[in-house]
């Protein structure tokens, strides 16, 4: 629902009363997404923003504007239909008009959240340099808490395949700062929602407004169609939105507002895999009617995709563990001889072939390559709008608020603790008392974070005790030099030669 207004001819307030599928959200007011208080102190969306004169724009966004193309008050869009408002002002040689049109969903690959407008500026006759403003503050206006995982409204936009985020803090409280090269898009917004403007070519500029209050004003294309988008932060309707809008494919897309953290530079490879889990997650929600048993099931269904990883980063590590008492004594002789001794080839050589057999960081790899799934995983339940209120039971009423007994990140610190005893790691001291207090700092960042992540963070960790319990079962690693039985002269067994018997025990 919009509230439109002849003063400045903008929109005053954007509220968002249901789904696609007509599910309300927030009943029974929705989610206001635009406050009309704001716009009256600071302007609406799609107000004039003219640097050159700041007279003219002030003229511009307080003059009341000649509404046309609506019989009523009231203008109710059904599915599939088009319906256009004009806003035109005339005076002291200014010519001013902007023309919205509003698609319903359903008309070509319209998202039901988007729109265009087409405006002009003219004095004289002739064109006048403007540009057109989005926001102020375009988000959940009920949302005060901000953390780490919870972040105000911000300005996100496009140059080329780059993708910029500022917040208001970092604007250092100037009033207007430009982009550093032209625009693809730009957007204001929070965490589950945004509103973004793309011009019908890249703008040749933007700037960031603050006001204490963000929004971000692109150079006006005057007289052609410019593409908005307002509505929620889902990765499939601002993917649709961008094949709708037509946006070059050597550009950054609409649903690269979505940010994916310190990886966001790898936001190619992650961005489908969080699609491709936003649709695991939503289909597992049509059987279980509960977005927390489906965040459940789904970090087990992706324990068990990513088993043999974990089978092979443990084998790595053992056997790593188990030839480090060698690696020390290889060590502890070549600190001895001189390093022209001949003896020091030996060593070296030997040295190579303990870390061939049992690197370390071979441990490590199959851990660094489920990175992008988690990052994947942490985008889709900070951001997707389904889980924002969704209850699981008891006292978790909220998936994307913090648990308020703090009763998950302890349960998910007591299994790292517990995962941490069944992994196999050096003798090094100072690395397992790391690893012991690894998971209550862990738990203290946790705390503040969402539900919904540190639920599947905490299954994921009982998961894989599970399999580390079963790993070591089937998997029991000899250090080196040890004989496959323990008493091979009682069963008639052959001793194997020296040689064989530490490769077979390196094998293990």
């Amino acid at each position: 629902m919009a509230i439109l207004s002849s003063q400045g001819g903008v929109i005053k307030e954007w509220t968002m009363t249901s789904f696609l599928d007509g599910k309300p959200i927030d009943p029974p007011k929705g989610v206001n997404l635009l406050s009309s208080q704001l716009s009256e102190s600071i302007g609406g969306a799609l107000r004039f923003h003219i640097p050159s004169d700041p007279v003219l724009e002030k003229q511009l966004n307080q003059a009341v504007y000649e509404v046309g193309n609506i019989p009523d008050q009231d203008l109710y869009l059904q599915k599939a239909e088009t319906k256009e408002v004009s806003f035109t002002y005339s005076g002291s040689g200014i010519e001013a008009v902007k023309t919205l049109i509003f698609t319903g969903a359903g008309v070509a690959k319209s998202t039901g959240f988007d729109f265009d407008i087409r405006a002009t500026v003219k004095r004289n006759g002739a064109p006048v340099d403007a540009y057109l403003v989005i926001g102020p503050n375009f988000g959940d206006q009920a949302a005060k808490e901000v953390s780490a995982y919870k972040h105000a409204p911000q300005l996100t936009y496009a140059i080329g395949t780059s993708v910029s985020r500022e917040a208001a803090s970092k604007l250092n409280g100037a009033a207007a700062t430009p982009t550093s090269g032209p625009v693809d898009w730009a957007a204001v917004d929070d965490n589950y929602f945004a509103i973004a403007l793309v011009p019908p070519r890249p703008a040749p500029a933007a700037q960031l407004l603050n006001d204490n209050y963000v929004s971000i004003a692109v150079q006006l294309a005057q007289g052609e169609i410019n593409h908005v988008y307002a509505g929620p932060k889902d990765l499939n309707l601002l993917t649709q939105a961008s094949q709708y809008f037509s946006i070059s494919r050597n550009s950054s897309q609409l649903e690269d507002i979505v940010s994916y953290g310190w990886l966001n530079f790898l936001r190619v490879v992650i961005k489908p895999i969080a699609q491709f889990m936003l649709w695991g997650l939503r289909e597992i929600n049509k059987i279980t009617h509960n977005f927390g048993w489906s965040i459940v099931l789904l970090t087990v269904f992706l324990n068990l995709f990513f088993f043999p990883l974990r089978w092979k980063s443990s084998v790595s590590m053992k056997r790593a563990a188990a030839m480090q008492p060698k690696m020390k004594d290889i060590q502890e002789r070549m600190k001895k001889i001189d390093k022209n001794d001949p003896r020091m080839m030996d060593l070296q050589k030997e040295q190579i072939a303990l870390m061939k057999e049992g690197n370390p960081l071979m441990g490590c790899l199959p851990l660094l390559l489920q990175m992008p799934f988690f990052m994947a995983v942490f985008a889709i339940l900070t951001v997707s709008i389904e889980v924002r209120h969704a209850p699981f039971f008891g006292w978790l009423q909220d998936l994307s608020s913090p648990d308020p007994f703090w009763i998950l990140p302890i349960i998910m610190c007591l299994t790292m603790v517990l995962q941490q005893a069944l992994t196999p790691t050096t003798a090094d001291p100072v690395q397992k008392k790391m690893g012991y207090v690894m998971p209550i700092i862990f738990a203290w960042f946790l705390k503040a974070a969402p539900a919904g992540l540190v639920l599947y963070w905490m299954v994921s960790n009982i998961v894989g005790v599970v399999q580390q319990f079963i790993i070591n079962r089937m998997n029991p690693t000899k250090p080196p030099g040890t004989p496959a039985t323990e008493d091979s002269s009682k069963t008639g067994d052959k001793k194997p030669a020296k040689g064989k018997k530490t490769k077979e025990a390196l094998a293990n």
